[in-house]
């Protein structure tokens, strides 16, 4: 394999770079990474040849299959980040107001902070992120985000404020570690990242940081993208001129400083972050023994993938070779332009009697245990890797109710806790992250919208810089958010309801939102309802109450007056039958 040669006068960046180039092609990552990418596509057969063109090249994508359904399973539940002080009031002595202000102040920053990470949750976009950064360590092994401070940004109406902090999933192609044998980002002497950008943009940015206008001209672009791998990435636009740009972060100090450098050039000089942790968060899907990089599910899958194929292409190419077999003539008696495919076309055959000039060519029979072995190789492939049917919900053989598959998928799905426990895990990295950028970057009074513990929209002053000094704790709290928790919440609230332990306010406060879409507006309709009710009993209890026997003795006299009415009505009835009677026996003596 081709090492990456070191140029002469290369600056440390640049050094560093091709050493990490270096690795990552002995390592073999450079080559297998895009590979993976291109099976999980359903890029999964060798470029079409002369003597391969005509055989059938079916796919199967169980690659995609396994790893859409355990990205899926990793980011199942709600996550949440809970900040608390590592203090509590009741730890403290009252004595003391310096250390109660401090404790006051610990727990406000802590519920400030929960609180904001909802917010920041949402304007991240961190779901995404989250997706994005599971499907590369699920197919490459590693997964990678970044965090930065965007400038461009800004808002308020109130409090003005310039700069947000923004996110990004790295490859984990252009991210290079200074020790790749240190799992732990935090442990790192240096990363290294590299990405393409537009000539124009760096070039402005280089002005901006004060490079002589003969430096920025020696910033060209340049058509190097074999590093970058991918099939897509090694095309670019003819006119789109780009640049590769890397951007190095380093620890001198305690402190975490980046730089910026392109065509051997420094775009952004040292800069003090005012960080004491790296803003890149590292997952490992599996973890590989003394690399920093995991190992992810399309690594051990491919082969089986293309056995699969290649079972599924043969018992194809059985099928048509036995439907449409092969011809077998004499030129000399059988013209070949009479030849056709009509069945009411016969071809004129004009050989000596006795002989046949013309053949099908029989082909060999498929064996009757390949079909066997593809559903073999399936079931086999999707339970080591803990995808099976069950799992998946996929339990059409059986007649199983929602619970039960529910708990078949909870016990298939023990293997996967592990690749969950690492995502939180990163999880809280991030949250540090971000409890540092809130700390050093949020300097400026800034209104945010925050939610109450009832899910109330309200605003609040946030500067982050005012609890630069207070220390927290975090922890990653996990909810339900798959439609079965919602169906066993709505199962308990409805035998809550029905035996009456609960009543329609409660019922309709705890269920979930996207099951009852208006369930705001049916629950206020209910409160003033029940507030109605209420000021209706409490205006009865205030009026003067009636003297229990005058209300008995008029019930009674009214009891008397409905059974008169009664006696009178049958009487009449019974006056109304007689006449009849009479009527008829006059009618009888009359014939």
């Amino acid at each position: 394999m081709a090492e990456v040669q070191m140029a002469q006068g290369d600056s440390l960046i640049q050094k560093q770079y091709r050493e990490s180039l270096n690795y990552m092609q002995q390592m073999g990552f450079t080559t297998d990474w895009p590979m993976y990418e291109r099976f999980k596509a359903g890029d999964q057969w060798p470029k079409e040849t002369a003597r391969t063109k005509s055989l059938p090249r079916p796919v199967f994508n169980i690659i995609k299959y396994i790893m859409n359904h355990k990205v899926s399973s990793v980011m199942n539940e709600n996550v949440k980040m809970l900040f608390s002080p590592q203090e509590f009031l009741d730890t403290v002595s009252l004595d003391d107001p310096d250390t109660m202000m401090k404790a006051a102040r610990s727990q406000e920053a802590g519920e400030l902070f929960t609180r904001y990470s909802d917010t920041t949750w949402e304007n991240i976009k961190q779901d995404e992120l989250n997706e994005e950064a599971l499907e590369s360590a699920s197919s490459c092994g590693t997964g990678v985000w970044h965090y930065y401070w965007d400038t461009s940004k800004e808002g308020g109406l109130t409090r003005p404020w310039v700069g947000d902090m923004a996110g990004e999933v790295l490859d984990p192609i252009n991210v290079f570690f200074g020790n790749p044998q240190q799992r732990r980002v935090q442990k790192q002497p240096w990363i290294i990242i590299s990405s393409r950008e537009m000539l124009a943009d760096v070039r402005e940015q280089a002005k901006k940081e004060g490079l002589s206008a003969d430096k920025v001209e020696l910033i060209t672009a340049d058509k190097d993208v074999k590093n970058e791998r991918y099939d897509r990435a090694q095309v670019e636009l003819d006119d789109g001129a780009k640049v590769t740009v890397l951007t190095k972060y380093f620890k001198k100090d305690g402190k975490i400083f980046f730089e910026k450098e392109a065509s051997g050039q420094t775009i952004k000089k040292e800069v003090d972050t005012g960080f004491k942790l790296y803003p890149i968060v590292v997952i490992q899907w599996e973890r590989r023994k003394k690399s920093i990089h995991g190992v992810g599910d399309a690594e051990g899958i491919i082969p089986n993938q293309k056995a699969i194929n290649g079972l599924m292409a043969m018992q194809l190419l059985s099928v048509q070779l036995t439907g449409w077999p092969k011809m077998v003539y004499n030129p000399n008696f059988i013209d070949a332009k009479s030849i056709n495919n009509d069945p009411s076309q016969a071809i004129p055959d004009q050989s000596p009697p006795g002989q046949r000039s013309i053949d099908y060519l029989t082909p060999g029979a498929i064996s009757p245990h390949a079909n066997g072995l593809v559903e073999a190789f399936m079931d086999y492939t999707k339970q080591l890797s803990s995808a099976q049917d069950a799992a998946t919900g996929d339990m059409s053989k059986g007649n199983l109710n929602a619970t039960a598959i529910m708990l078949l998928q909870k016990a298939a799905g023990v293997p996967i806790e592990s690749i969950k426990k690492r995502f939180y895990r990163a999880m809280e990295d991030v949250g540090r992250v971000w409890e540092q950028f809130w700390k050093v970057k949020y300097n400026m009074s800034r209104r945010v919208n925050l939610q109450d513990d009832d899910g109330e929209d309200y605003s609040a002053e946030f500067t982050g810089t005012d609890y630069a000094d207070v220390g927290l704790n975090l922890k990653i709290d996990i909810g339900p958010a798959s439609s079965f928790s919602e169906e066993l919440m709505m199962a308990s609230l409805d035998k809550l309801y029905d035996k009456q332990a609960i009543d329609l306010e409660d019922y309709l406060e705890y269920a979930p939102k996207n099951v009852i879409p208006f369930k705001d507006r049916l629950l206020k309709k209910v409160r003033e309802a029940k507030e109605q009710q209420a000021q209706l009993e409490a205006q009865a209890a205030q009026m003067p109450q009636a003297d229990p026997a005058a209300d008995a003795q008029a019930q009674l006299e009214q009891q008397m007056v409905i059974k008169d009415q009664e006696h009178a009505q049958r009487m009449e009835v019974e006056q109304l039958k007689a006449n009849t009677e009479l009527q008829k026996a006059a009618l009888t003596g009359r014939r």
